[in-house]
C-alpha cells in the first residue's frame, strides 16, 4: 500500500520522529511505501476561509500545499506524526489539516488512518485522547478509516528508549 507520513513535529530527530521512523521501518518491512513530509519544511499558509475551492475548484493560495494534494490523492494510508501542544495538534499539523478542506472529500473515502502522538508531561494526560477525538471525528466524516492511535509520554523516557513504544509503533507500521 502507498502512504503519506505527515511528520507535524519541528524536531527533525525528536521523540515524534523517532517514533514514525519505527512506524515505517514497520511498513517497508511489509513492502510498503509512500513519502515522508516533514511539515515543518514546507511554506503552508492557513486557509484564507474565502470558499474559492468550493466554488471554482481549487485553492487560491500559492504555496507547498499545491504539491502535497495529489500526493494525498495518491495515498491509500495517511499517517499523521505530532506532538501535542496545549492539548491539541502542532502548528503545522493544523495547517495542513485546515488546508484538507480544499479538497474533493470523496477522495478520502476509504483510506486508512494512523495516528502518532508524543507529549510530555505524566500520564494520565487530556491532550492524546483529545487529538485523537478529533481524528475519529474527520475519519467518520470523511468516510476514512481510523486505524490506530498510538500516544506516548516521553515526560520521564524519550520514544527512542521506550522499546515497547517503538515496537508499538513497528507492528502498527505492518499492519498496513
Amino acid at each position: 500500500m502507498r502512504y503519506i507520513a505527515l511528520l507535524g513535529s519541528p524536531r527533525k530527530d525528536g521523540n515524534t520522529a523517532a517514533l514514525l521512523a519505527s512506524f515505517l521501518e514497520g511498513a517497508a518491512s511489509k513492502g510498503h511505501s509512500g513519502e515522508l513530509i516533514r511539515l515543518h519544511e514546507k511554506k503552508i499558509l492557513p486557509c484564507a476561509g474565502c470558499n474559492a475551492c468550493k466554488t471554482e475548484g481549487k485553492c487560491i493560495l500559492s504555496d507547498d500545499m499545491t504539491a502535497l494534494y495529489p500526493l494525498v490523492e495518491e495515498a491509500e494510508v495517511i499517517v499523521h506524526a505530532f506532538p501535542v501542544y496545549w492539548w491539541s495538534m502542532s502548528a503545522q499539523t493544523k495547517l495542513f489539516q485546515d488546508r484538507l478542506y480544499a479538497m474533493d472529500y470523496t477522495h478520502f473515502k476509504g483510506k486508512q488512518l494512523f495516528l502518532l502522538t508524543t507529549y510530555g508531561g505524566e500520564d494520565p494526560n487530556s491532550g492524546p485522547r483529545l487529538c485523537e477525538q478529533s481524528f475519529r471525528d474527520i475519519c467518520e466524516f470523511l468516510d476514512m478509516q481510523f486505524r490506530d492511535c498510538i500516544g506516548v509520554c516521553s515526560g520521564t523516557t524519550p520514544v527512542r528508549d521506550n522499546k515497547r513504544a517503538l515496537e508499538r509503533a513497528f507492528l502498527a507500521g505492518a499492519s498496513i
